[in-house]
């Protein structure tokens, strides 16, 4: 199963290590999904942790840094992702071309406006709280 994980859930998954987004990562430590990324989402992940916010809380141990590191040595990376579609938020668009490119089952965000969506194409859009459950709960039988 593939699956795009937006920056806000992985941002969260460093944040709090007791919520939804940590357990997701863990389970990708774990090798229950394979993480599909691409530079741009590196990019904004590094921008977005670079905030005074995150980086008070990350840096001091450059957590942002090494999952950065981590997702690129372990994830399925796509180098280059095709422009096409455009989302609510231009801005998140990328991600949209980043599922088509991949054929990714699951964008799992916290972005109101791609949940909305439902879906694009053949990937789900997805919570955090609902893509770890799902994991929980294993393969269907």
């Amino acid at each position: 199963m593939r699956a795009i994980l937006d920056a806000n859930i992985l941002l969260s998954a460093l944040l709090s290590p007791l919520g939804a987004p940590a357990k997701i990562l863990a389970a990708w430590e774990r090798r229950s999904f394979t993480l599909v990324a691409c530079e741009e989402l590196l990019s904004e992940l590094r921008e977005v942790a670079e905030r005074p916010f995150f980086r008070e809380r990350l840096r001091a141990r450059g957590m942002a840094e090494v999952l950065i590191i981590s997702i690129r040595d372990l994830s399925l990376f796509c180098e280059e992702v095709p422009r096409g579609p455009v989302a609510p938020d231009p801005k998140d668009s990328y991600l949209l071309a980043l599922a088509e490119a991949a054929q990714a089952e699951f964008l799992v965000t916290g972005d109101k406006e791609l949940l909305m969506l439902g879906t694009h194409k053949s990937t789900k859009m997805i919570s955090a709280r609902d893509f770890a459950a799902m994991l929980e709960a294993g393969p269907a039988t």
